[in-house]
């Protein structure tokens, strides 16, 4: 890729350090073939845990080393330099499927809203109230919002959210000053006053915001958008291993199937999850109240919603505003792939 896309990828490495590491590992076998996973400690890598309580990777013939990472970003760079084959992924994606040419083999979420965007309470953007009579639930306005400081992250659905509630407004990030950083340092950022936005990817963050009192000025939801993290394969492990990919998509849509059937094992295994991944931002009510708000695509509402939608509608908004270009939207369009899901599904009936 080049131009605009290059331009984004390069921000992405400089804006984040590619921290990767083996969090855990399922029970090994030398007959066993080995998938490296790569997931962040959020909700979409929950399953994860499950394959490897119920031993589901016994069950269906592989072993799991699992590497955790900050955010979307690095996540994508180490795809791209080879350090893990298949793993569930939110906005980074746009990067890795058409920079690496890596496969959106199905998508994770079936519904989710926990993404939201804040401001300070008394701001002047709080007290523009809503300027937009087609979303209602949007705070600020052009006026407002031109020149803020607001926090969020790189290749992660906060950079998405942030830029597509800029796009409502009628201006373009670049007439905001958007300080990059880490999604688990968001929430302590701007609770020490700095930034005027906070554009939380967090659940735990974002919920304890609202407690605390402070204004939701937009998010997913507010903004008329939804989030599907995706489950990506490198091109080399959908080319070469796609016998273990369906079998780790077996053993994934068994336990999203668990997860959905049952909210009390779904928040144990979240917060089993998040606090042995180094999350450090978990409460009980947190991870609860996430729980209440989502759930996960499993083999009773496959179908229901089209494969690589919302990731592809993302780099669609990119491209619109300018900071891709159209033959990323082309590359993501053509790297989404049914098979291994729709075998994995038929073999599970």
């Amino acid at each position: 890729m080049k131009g605009k896309m290059v331009l984004f990828a390069v921000v992405l490495m400089m804006s984040s350090a590619m921290v990767f590491g083996s969090g855990s590992k399922a029970a090994a076998s030398d007959a066993r073939p080995k998938i490296r996973v790569g997931a962040m400690a959020y909700y979409s890598g929950v399953p994860i845990q499950v394959i490897m309580d119920e031993k589901l990777n016994e069950k269906y013939g592989f072993d799991i080393d699992l590497y955790i990472f900050p955010s979307g970003g690095p996540m994508a760079e180490a795809l791209g330099a080879g350090k893990w084959d298949v793993g569930p992924i939110g906005a980074g994606g746009m990067i890795a499927v058409p920079t690496y040419n890596a496969k959106l083999i199905a998508d994770a979420h079936y519904q989710t809203d926990v993404a939201w965007i804040f401001a300070r309470p008394g701001s002047d953007i709080v007290k523009a109230g809503n300027t937009l009579s087609a979303y209602p639930n949007v705070i600020g306005s052009a006026e407002t919002v031109r020149g803020k400081t607001m926090l969020g992250t790189f290749g992660n659905i906060s950079q998405y959210m942030g830029m597509d509630y800029a796009a409502k407004l009628g201006l373009q990030l670049k007439d905001l000053n958007f300080m990059n950083m880490e999604t688990s340092q968001i929430y302590t950022a701007f609770v020490s006053g700095n930034g005027d936005i906070a554009c939380i990817g967090s659940p735990t963050a974002a919920f304890t915001l609202k407690d605390q009192g402070y204004p939701i000025i937009g998010g997913l939801t507010q903004q008329g958008i939804s989030q599907q993290d995706a489950l990506l394969a490198s091109d080399n492990f959908y080319t070469n291993h796609k016998d273990t990919l369906v079998k780790f998509m077996e053993a994934w849509y068994t336990a999203t199937a668990k997860l959905n059937s049952d909210k009390n094992y779904m928040i144990q295994e979240c917060t089993k999850f998040y606090t042995g991944n180094g999350r450090t931002d978990v409460t009980e009510d947190g991870v609860r109240r996430e729980c209440e708000l989502s759930s996960y695509i499993d083999p009773s509402n496959y179908g229901e919603k089209k494969t690589g939608a919302w990731m592809t509608n993302l780099v669609a908004f990119m491209v619109d505003t300018g900071s891709m270009e159209p033959a990323v939207l082309d590359a993501m369009k053509r790297n989404v792939r049914t098979d291994v899901a729709e075998e994995a599904l038929a073999k599970l009936k």
